[in-house]
């Protein structure tokens, strides 16, 4: 690791414990961000701002927890299963806010289990993340055309 990555020695052996819960915390990042891109076809333009803004933050908590165990997780491309069909902006809006419930309990596994960047991280990926879930009780419905 170089001098300014920003983690020490004590954390990244922290995190590397942690390692296997990162790793399913990162997949579970890439399989939000794939379910966000199907969301953003049903939703408001205002809802798709929300999108664009979730998306942001899960790349940067995915760089944040790779930074914690010092490498990068190689990106796959693949496409995912999705729990249910999305059709409307009921079915986006219920998908986003069951993803960001899967994504806390995740990141609350890593924090339970690792310390410093890792631990401190996953807390604040926790809750900005049942921020988004919350924010999606709350939908735009798409406008009508006469």
């Amino acid at each position: 690791m170089g001098a300014d990555s920003g983690a020490t020695p004590a954390s990244t052996s922290a995190a590397v414990q942690a390692e296997p819960e990162i790793h399913q915390a990162i997949q579970g990042i890439d399989a939000a961000i794939y379910g966000y891109g199907v969301i953003g076809a049903y939703v408001s333009s205002s809802d798709q701002k929300k999108v664009e803004r979730a998306i942001a933050a899960l790349n940067r908590e995915r760089f944040t927890f790779e930074l914690a165990i010092g490498r990068h997780m190689n990106e796959t491309a693949v496409a995912y299963q999705l729990p249910n069909p999305v059709t409307d902006t009921a079915s986006a809006s219920a998908l986003a806010k069951l993803l960001e419930l899967k994504l806390i309990a995740l990141f609350n596994e890593v924090a339970q289990n690792s310390t410093g960047l890792a631990k401190t991280a996953a807390e604040r990926a926790s809750t900005k993340a049942a921020r988004r879930a919350a924010g999606w009780n709350a939908i735009s419905a798409p406008k009508s055309r006469p």
